[in-house]
């Protein structure tokens, strides 16, 4: 039947001793030294990611506070504008009926001068027909 041997139980627990020791530092530390460096790095990257979240949110913020401020001093010029339109409007407006005023005062004054000459030149010309018409009456008479 099966002898269990005392030496060859020793060597084989030597040699499992040897086995566990030799897997130890060269299998297992290593293995265990990759994954904690592993879980750290995955720690250190989501806290960077976390970090940068924060970050982008911020510079979100900044933005939208940029473009906020963009947008009312865009209205403001847009709103300048149309003020400086508008007067423009109205001092171009004023500047032609001011002209027109002109021109029709102007325009007065010549038919007046106008009339006052035809007026003239109608008396001198009716005087002149008084006394064709009067040297003929006196002719038939």
């Amino acid at each position: 039947m099966l002898e269990i041997s005392p030496v060859v139980m020793l060597i084989e627990a030597g040699i499992f001793i040897v086995t566990l020791i030799l897997l130890n530092s060269w299998l297992f530390k290593p293995l265990l030294s990759f994954m904690d460096n592993r879980d750290a790095k995955l720690q250190e990257d989501l806290k960077a990611a976390s970090n940068n979240m924060e970050e982008v949110q911020k510079y979100e913020e900044e933005i939208a506070s940029i473009l906020e401020k963009a947008k009312a001093e865009a209205s403001k010029i847009k709103k300048e504008a149309i003020e400086e339109a508008k007067a423009e409007a109205k001092k171009i407006v004023e500047d032609e009926m001011s002209k027109i005023e002109s021109a029709k005062v102007a325009f007065k004054q010549e038919l007046e001068t106008e009339r006052v000459e035809l007026q003239k030149v109608l008396d001198l010309e009716a005087n002149s027909i008084k006394a064709m018409l009067s040297k003929k009456l006196k002719g038939i008479a």
